[in-house]
């Protein structure tokens, strides 16, 4: 009996046990699904249906709430953005000027639905501008001669060394204007508030942003005794010339904190949102200076000898304190289910901390008209671009 007595218990007590760890299970299960994207998170839409037609009627039923898609979400858009000169240490720049770029931005991100948070990262990429003040000068000539017949010289053609798509050599000589690049990348976790009472609606977030901007500046001058603005050189004989440029970049790593909001309201077809995003952070710089001096000797169809000479690069190094902010503004037309294009507006102003223009120093290689360590640059322009699920 006892045996009999002592088989039952140890059954009820596994049955118990594995009733516990059930309800454990699910209990676990059932709070996972609330925290964490589902077993494919590639599946925010599992029909895949993006191009599915939507209706203006199913549009004006559904709630603010309804419209804000929750899952995987990407965009992309096209920047055509104006960039301010930099400010150099001489009387003659034109700081307040802005020249055009042409750059990127794309972004992807998950909205958890029901506890309606989630990331997102952002790429911005800003190619130029790249404004250059240039001259084309004549340099000691070598054509391509094809004799006539009668011994007078013929057509010119394309010769060795001659610049392409000219029937002579080039120099193209000139000095940077605005020259520059700019790439942003940004970590945020979002969160999504409940719909205001006229429908708009609150994503605050908070993140990380690291971006680099680097600026070119050179200047370039060519001389020779053709034109009399070089002087006979025991080292060179009595025909030569030369081209000299003195070039800096510098490179500004901006690491900062950075926090913002999204406001984005529907109206039938349309979504109007409004992005802000203010940082707050550190910008190591550092300047690479040198000079690079071309001779070419002798004059005619065939120079004696072209040599290049360079001198060491100097490196310089600064650290400023970084406040900025960029502002957004868009409108997005629905075509599809998950397909909206869009078109608006950017405005990326970092307000202190940028170095453009390379070190102030006479005694340097290209240090005359070099700028401050503590500038401002703004780039505004407009956006085009398309979205999918946001």
């Amino acid at each position: 009996m006892k045996t009999v007595e002592h088989a039952m218990s140890v059954r009820k007590l596994t049955a118990s046990l594995l009733t516990t760890l059930a309800m454990l299970g699910a209990i676990a299960t059932g709070n996972a699904q609330d925290h964490v994207p589902p077993a494919d998170p590639l599946a925010f839409d599992p029909d895949f249906q993006w191009f599915r037609p939507v209706y203006d009627m199913d549009l004006a039923d559904m709630k603010p709430k309804k419209r804000a898609n929750t899952g995987w979400f990407a965009t992309y858009d096209r920047l055509a953005l104006y960039a301010s000169r930099p400010e150099l240490e001489i009387a003659q720049d034109a700081e307040t000027k802005l020249d055009q770029g042409w750059g990127h931005r794309y972004e992807i991100g998950y909205m958890l639905p029901d506890v309606e948070h989630g990331w997102m990262f952002t790429f911005t990429q800003l190619n130029g501008p790249g404004k250059r003040d240039v001259v084309a000068t004549e340099r000691l000539i070598r054509f391509g001669v094809v004799p006539d017949d009668d011994g007078e010289n013929g057509p010119i053609i394309q010769g060795d060394g001659n610049t392409l798509g000219y029937d002579q050599r080039l120099y193209f000589v000139g000095d940077s204007v605005n020259v520059m690049d700019f790439n942003s990348y940004e970590l945020n976790k979002t969160w999504r508030m409940e719909p205001y009472h006229y429908g708009g609606i609150l994503e605050p977030f908070l993140g990380f942003r690291w971006a680099r901007l680097n600026d070119y500046n050179s200047q370039q001058n060519y001389i020779t005794t053709a034109n009399g603005s070089a002087l006979p050189d025991p080292n060179f004989g009595d025909d030569y010339e030369q081209l000299t440029t003195n070039s800096v970049i510098t490179e500004n790593e901006i690491l900062a904190g950075q926090f913002g909001f999204r406001y984005v309201k529907f109206r039938e077809r349309f979504t109007y949102s409004a992005d802000f995003r203010g940082m707050v952070g550190g910008s190591l710089q550092t300047a690479r200076s040198q000079r690079n001096v071309d001779t070419t000797t002798g004059i005619g169809d065939t120079p004696d000898n072209n040599f290049s000479s360079q001198t060491r690069a100097l490196y310089d190094r600064n650290e400023e304190f970084v406040i900025g902010f960029d502002i957004r503004g868009e409108l997005a037309y629905q075509l599809t289910k998950a397909i909206k294009i869009r078109t608006g507006v950017q405005v990326i102003d970092l307000a202190t901390g940028i170095w453009r223009g390379g070190p102030v120093d006479p005694t340097g290689t290209n240090q005359e008209q070099g700028g401050s360590q503590d500038q401002d640059v703004v780039m505004v322009g407009a956006t085009f671009g398309i979205e999918l699920n946001r």
